[in-house]
């Protein structure tokens, strides 16, 4: 990637609100991932991640932005599994594995189609094979940024899985605390925590107006 961002060049949406520069080759790829991950049906959180991500870490290097824009990107595309929400199964290993993997080979593909470095996309793929469970440095900050990214903006989407019959709230709720309780990044617990029991309220009150309406 390039060493420097030119100075006059203008601010990158999502990161506008940072002081820092950005790489040249990096500027193009992230305008145009943000096109690439528009019809995405939760782009929202994709998009939140990256905030958090920012709030968590306003020095996370660009591989690891990257990384948090695209790594649930497999949801986009069929072919994939889904996790098994009827038994509010959210913690299953083996789902959340081949869902890491499936996100990191098609945002790998993808980079490697925009020219972009071989050392770019690996450094992009790690994080992404690990934004479900943690472990390393980079893998408990996407981890809790993903986490808080979910409570902040898809509460309503859990709400909706309960209304059209897909789960139960009890196991809804389920979610919501895996979210939190997941969080391995001690420093990121207490600005997830109010996100956390904003999210619950904002369950009940969706699930109870809709089975009001």
């Amino acid at each position: 990637m390039a060493a420097e961002a030119s100075k006059s060049a203008p601010p990158l949406p999502l990161l506008d609100g940072s002081t820092r520069t950005y790489g040249g080759s990096f500027a193009q790829l992230w305008l145009t991932a943000l096109d690439w991950i528009e019809p995405y049906y939760d782009s929202e959180h994709l998009r939140a991640t990256v905030t958090w991500m920012l709030r968590l870490d306003p020095d996370a290097p660009e591989p690891l932005l990257f990384a948090a824009l695209t790594h649930d990107i497999e949801r986009a595309y069929p072919g994939g599994t889904q996790p098994d929400k009827a038994n509010g199964l959210w913690d299953d290993v083996e789902y959340n594995t081949r869902h890491m993997r499936r996100s990191a080979r098609i945002v790998s593909d993808w980079l490697e189609s925009h020219a972009a470095s071989e050392q770019f996309i690996e450094r992009v793929a790690a994080p992404i094979l690990e934004h479900e469970f943690g472990g390393s440095a980079h893998g408990d900050l996407i981890q809790a940024a993903d986490s808080i990214s979910f409570l902040d903006v898809d509460a309503h989407l859990a709400g909706r899985w309960v209304l059209n019959g897909e789960t139960t709230i009890e196991y809804a709720r389920t979610k919501l605390d895996w979210m939190y309780e997941r969080i391995r990044l001690q420093r990121a617990r207490p600005l997830a925590r109010p996100v956390y029991e904003s999210a619950l309220r904002t369950l009940e009150r969706d699930v109870g107006q809709g089975r009001a309406s």
